[in-house]
């Protein structure tokens, strides 16, 4: 069975217009008329969510003036980029708000809309702690260092010799796109690039005692401020940034043991199945 002509629809076309990702044309598959169309079927697949692509596009400024700004950086874009267990939040929906008004005495209303509003973004990332608490620590010293010191009120970069010269809040703020790839991770679905994002809190840092429980690892969601924005222009942003991550040969099956050798104090020993084939020999 050859796939329907016309199925996705021409790029640019109707609604795709500024989008990246091939989208099927509404007009084709529709299963659920007075009776199924099966010469149709693919053009009823459904759309499943990707999980998002975070890259981080700005780190806060304060950072450059912290001992090793290059480790603060880096440890910034390797927690939001690999180190997330989810990230929710990311949101585009448009809302209308509307006023009723009477129409005869049946109950029936008409609707004629006052506003359109974008509902705001709440992203939160969830963090798995590791060994020795190094993800509580980071947001805890971004706080103190870049938003504000509990005891004083101030941000401690405020103590250093090398002061910042004003508080904007890019010194203490980050940018970061989150990206929706096709299946086949080469075209966005969709992105948003949003700004002005610091943490709301360093995770909930506790302690406890219980010989009777098992120990636990503590996870931790963290909200992050932020102003987003979505559309055909961001999408054209993050396209180039997707196209610039090249997967071609990024097939893990075919990586290379993260092993070559046995260890020399495995090989020095005599009681292995190596050992035994050349005592047979």
């Amino acid at each position: 069975m050859s796939r329907l002509a016309d199925a996705l629809l021409q790029h640019g076309t109707g609604i795709s217009a500024g989008h990246n990702a091939p989208m099927l044309d509404l007009q084709n598959g529709g299963q659920m008329g007075y009776s199924q169309d099966l010469a149709e079927w693919v053009s009823n697949q459904a759309y499943i969510r990707r999980d998002l692509i975070c890259l981080l596009v700005e780190a806060p400024l304060g950072f450059q003036l912290l001992k090793d700004p290059d480790y603060w950086v880096g440890t910034l874009r390797a927690l939001v980029e690999l180190h997330p267990l989810s990230i929710e939040g990311l949101n585009a929906t448009l809302t209308v708000d509307t006023v009723d008004t009477p129409v005869g005495g049946g109950g029936q209303q008409q609707s004629d809309f006052t506003d359109v509003k974008e509902e705001v973004s709440n992203i939160t990332f969830r963090w798995g702690e590791k060994y020795g608490s190094p993800v509580s620590t980071f947001h805890r010293g971004w706080i103190t260092n870049l938003i504000m010191d509990p005891n004083t009120k101030y941000p401690n970069i405020a103590t250093l010799v090398n002061k910042p010269t004003d508080m904007l809040a890019d010194q203490y703020a980050a940018t970061m796109i989150f990206i929706e790839p096709d299946p086949t991770h080469t075209k966005v679905l969709r992105a948003w690039l949003v700004t002005n994002m610091f943490p709301k809190s360093s995770g909930e840092i506790t302690g406890k005692r219980d010989l009777t429980a098992a120990k636990e690892n503590p996870t931790y969601d963290i909200s992050y401020t932020g102003i987003a924005q979505f559309g055909a222009g961001v999408d054209a942003f993050a396209q180039t940034l997707l196209e610039g991550i090249n997967i071609t040969g990024a097939n893990p099956q075919l990586r290379a043991a993260f092993v070559q050798s046995i260890s020399a104090d495995i090989l020095a020993s005599n009681s292995g199945y190596q050992n035994e084939a050349a005592a047979v020999g």
